[in-house]
């Protein structure tokens, strides 16, 4: 396989870790985003402690998601 070859088969594998972290932390909370959690702690229907840190992790593994599949659509693109 070449390195060109398993860049994306990478960035797929870490794609599929970050959404399943995300998932499992949006669960916990039963909702489908972040900002939800969000709502959340600040109507006080869940405590700031470890909600928040969740809520962060939540918002950067997104992030790094959606930098993931724009950096997979370009290399997809090139092929």
């Amino acid at each position: 396989m070449l390195k060109s070859e398993v860049t994306p088969v990478v960035l797929m594998n870490e794609l599929i870790k970050q959404k399943k972290e995300l998932e499992n932390i949006l669960s916990k909370y039963g909702v489908k985003e972040p900002d939800e959690i969000e709502k959340m702690i600040e109507n006080g229907d869940i405590p700031e402690h470890p909600s928040y840190e969740d809520y962060l992790s939540a918002l950067a593994l997104k992030q790094n998601i959606d930098e993931l599949k724009k950096a997979i659509e370009e290399i997809l693109k090139g092929i």
